[in-house]
């Protein structure tokens, strides 16, 4: 009687096991739902623009790999026109840590690996390192929704063990649309 009582207890907690396992299994999931609010093509919110640009900035954020993935660009043109700089990142569920990351590739030949840390709905925070850059290293990036046409971003750089403001950006939304390529 004994073990029958034992072998019942273990298939309850085996059940119970499983089912928190599948609950685990769906939230990653839902992290790059919320996120994809972001596709679309956006720009430097005109309204934010105290003195004028020396450069053009615009961001694109596609949904590719059957939506697994979001894949961004981001290019700043001078007044002719010409990209003066651009770089590609990748956003998606680690199958390791069930967070979002990113990876992104920029123009001098520099990568950044990031990683989400906790933050409230509507807030991505990513601490990050930037490879094979003279001028960056350490950093976060924190991606805050204002509302479904508009988001900031905010980088700071990590020195002497503090994050320092680099720069803040609010961005408005000009397509909900934008093609998965890359210039």
């Amino acid at each position: 009687m004994k073990s029958r009582a034992t072998l019942l207890v273990l298939l309850m907690l085996l059940c119970v096991s499983g089912v928190a396992g599948r609950a685990q299994d769906t939230a990653p999931t839902d992290a790059l739902a919320d996120f994809k609010f972001v596709i679309g093509t956006w720009q430097v919110a005109p309204e934010s623009v105290k003195t004028p640009a020396k450069y053009t900035e615009e961001m694109t954020y596609s949904a590719i790999l059957d939506g697994k993935w979001v894949m961004s660009q981001q290019l700043l043109r001078d007044q002719q026109g010409a990209i003066v700089y651009r770089d590609c990142a990748v956003y998606g569920i680690d199958p390791d840590t069930h967070k979002l990351f990113f990876h992104a590739y920029n123009t001098d030949g520099s990568m950044d690996r990031s990683h989400a840390v906790d933050a409230p709905p509507g807030r991505w925070i990513f601490a990050g390192t930037v490879y094979g850059s003279k001028r960056f290293h350490d950093y976060r990036y924190t991606m805050t929704k204002v509302d479904d046409n508009h988001f900031n971003v905010l980088i700071e750089l990590l020195n002497s063990g503090k994050y320092e403001k680099l720069s803040e950006t609010h961005y408005a939304r000009k397509s909900r649309e934008a093609p998965a390529q890359v210039q």
